[in-house]
């Protein structure tokens, strides 16, 4: 009896346990977004997991959320609170640059969404970008200057929609300025990657535009 109920032991113990695992795919990412206290963890899981992509060993949480969320309206809604936080608005930011680089490579037939997202940034959020490159917190200007590069590599429409929107002053060009003394990627060659991207659009009536604006 003792070595039978011994055989049926080791038998269960043979069997593998189901472990539920929660995957984070785009519905999941939604639904953080609309709970302020899993805002920031849903971002940063995005981002970290964004970065990563595509990989066949991954679930693709980028096509997933553009699939249900094609406006990406729950990103921009909290772009729409009164109050901002840098460290929330730099994860709002890259998860929107992490959209838009999938957009302009390899998920280019989600095109329609990178072009919503440059609709809405500079028909909407301009202001908040543009005030953004003020801030000491030269990690959070690079970033926004990241999305900005991401913006133009939609293509020549969304290049001339950045160009027409943002304004090119003191603010924008003395970027050019802040270096990192330790070498590490800085302000600077933030700046110079997003001034790039126009050329890389290939429109030139843009690059034209903006070397008037450089020469002026």
């Amino acid at each position: 009896m003792g070595k039978k109920r011994e055989n049926e032991d080791s038998v269960e113990s043979n069997i593998p346990l189901k472990k539920e695992v929660s995957e984070f795919n785009g519905t999941v990412f939604k639904a953080m977004l609309k709970e302020p206290a899993t805002v920031m963890r849903g971002l940063e899981t995005f981002v970290s997991t964004a970065k990563k992509l595509p990989c066949s060993d991954l679930y693709d949480v980028v096509e997933g959320y553009i699939k249900i969320s094609m406006e990406c309206a729950e990103i921009f809604k909290l772009l729409e609170r009164e109050k901002h936080v840098e460290t929330e608005m730099m994860l709002i930011f890259e998860s929107l640059e992490m959209i838009l680089l999938r957009t302009a490579s390899d998920l280019s037939h989600f095109s329609m969404v990178g072009n919503a997202i440059v609709k809405k940034i500079v028909s909407s959020h301009v202001k908040l970008l543009q005030g953004s490159f003020q801030s000491e917190n030269h990690r959070f200007v690079r970033q926004c200057l990241s999305l900005l590069s991401a913006l133009v590599s939609q293509g020549q429409e969304a290049a001339r929609d950045v160009l027409s929107n943002i304004h090119v002053n003191k603010a924008l060009s003395g970027l050019a300025k802040r270096r990192d003394k330790r070498g590490r990627p800085d302000v600077r060659m933030a700046y110079i990657q997003f001034v790039l991207s126009f050329l890389v659009s290939g429109d030139n009536a843009t690059v034209g535009q903006l070397l008037e604006i450089k020469g002026n």
